[in-house]
């Protein structure tokens, strides 16, 4: 059964370090944290700095490469970096930044994905231990945009201003789907202290005071798309996600460990 930890309190180190406890070291020595910085806006919609910086805290103290990583949709990714707080990471702890838009790449084709018969692998992905970090947030197409669908950004950019993942929205529920097929994260983070309602670029903040945590982010999204009022089986991604063996949609088989 998978398991859900949601955790409460003030302390987000402290939280970070006590519900990561609940599951295993990361399986590679490169930790690479995908927080969801689709746009220079300010949280919710974007992912909190703090958020990251006690995920680099936790995985270098525990002997861990982490590198941050990002292809911004919406804007330059290092504008975005630089303009919501990510450089003073570099400062304070040399961690590196990428911009995923621009990086190299190589070609891997799935007969199963959905939509995304071949895709291009970012290879500073390749061989890592990915965590997805998004915020706790709706979405006006998707119904909610969480660890999976993070991982969009987890791409490269096509050459363009704006819009540089518009080539999903062509199907946009099965790229989410053949997207965490070809780099399925291995822990989710969703940060529910402040959540985004009613879109995903202008989102109107409203305080929940929790974080989520699994090592199966099918089951984060579902469990955070119920604290957002909706039934995760009839988010569509989470259920394609299940049919095609990502993880368990389904909250009856979920275990919730509230700390």
């Amino acid at each position: 059964m998978s398991r859900v930890v949601v955790a409460r309190g003030m302390d987000l180190f402290k939280i970070v370090r006590r519900a990561l406890g609940y599951f295993g070291k990361p399986s590679r020595e490169r930790v690479v944290l995908k927080p969801n910085l689709v746009i220079d806006r300010p949280p919710p919609v974007t992912t909190p700095v703090e958020v990251v910086e006690a995920l680099v805290e936790y995985y270098r103290e525990n002997g861990f490469e982490v590198i941050i990583a990002e292809g911004s949709g919406w804007c330059d990714t290092f504008t975005a970096f630089e303009r919501l707080g990510y450089l003073e990471l570099v400062k304070k702890y040399g961690v590196r930044l990428v911009d995923l838009n621009v990086d190299d790449f190589e070609i891997v084709r799935n007969p199963k994905a959905l939509f995304l018969k071949e895709f291009e692998f970012p290879l500073t992905l390749k061989d890592a231990y990915v965590v997805s970090v998004p915020v706790l947030k709706e979405h006006s197409i998707t119904g909610v945009t969480l660890s999976l669908k993070n991982m969009l950004g987890a791409t490269i950019g096509e050459k363009a201003r704006i819009a540089r993942k518009g080539r999903f929205h062509r199907s946009l529920n099965e790229s989410i789907v053949d997207v965490n097929l070809y780099i399925r994260p291995g822990f989710a983070v969703i940060d529910g202290r402040v959540i985004g309602i009613g879109g995903e670029l202008g989102a109107r903040p409203r305080e929940l005071g929790i974080m989520i945590f699994s090592d199966d982010p099918v089951a984060a999204d579902a469990i955070g798309a119920k604290y957002l009022g909706k039934d995760p089986l009839s988010i569509r991604h989470l259920r394609l996600a299940q049919e095609s063996g990502l993880g368990t949609a389904d909250p009856d088989k979920i275990k919730i460990v509230i700390i």
